[in-house]
């Protein structure tokens, strides 16, 4: 059974590239709860936070930017939480998560649609990325394998 009054995140979204600022945006009802967040990657916490929206008890949505300091690239999981001040359930109440993929001090990126003759390394030597940053960031198996047509996200 779903909870009527629940979170319902909005974003990130699942693949979702997080660099220096991560935006959350959910659909929510509280009397001005303390929402929690928090960015896990295989070895632990990357970042974490939280902040107060809601009013009244209104279903309604909600926006946060929140700075994020990490040199990780890899998979993450985001997760969002929202609390219960009256104590009658647990800490962590409605906990919502995503898998994104965390690429530390990216501003943001650009797409790159591969063209014969292109090669991750070129790429990232003509933007100013990183192999590693592309890699992570496109969801590449192997770097050195890609197709033309394919779309390439190139983080900056």
């Amino acid at each position: 059974m779903t909870d009527l009054y629940g979170i319902s995140l909005r974003q990130p979204q699942p693949w979702d590239l997080v660099g220096r600022t991560l935006a959350i945006a959910a659909l929510g009802t509280a009397f001005e709860a303390t929402y929690g967040w928090v960015i896990r990657a295989p070895d632990g916490v990357l970042a974490e936070g939280s902040f107060t929206a809601g009013s009244m008890g209104l279903l309604e949505s909600f926006v946060h930017q929140a700075a994020v300091g990490t040199d990780y690239i890899g998979h993450a999981t985001f997760e969002l939480f929202g609390d219960d001040p009256s104590g009658m359930r647990d800490q962590g109440l409605d906990t919502q998560s995503v898998s994104i993929i965390v690429i530390g001090g990216m501003q943001g990126y650009q797409l790159h649609q591969v063209v014969r003759g292109d090669t991750v390394s070129a790429i990232a030597r003509a933007t100013g990325s990183t192999v590693a940053k592309i890699a992570a960031a496109s969801r590449l198996r192997d770097p050195n394998k890609i197709q033309v047509g394919q779309v390439l996200r190139v983080p900056l």
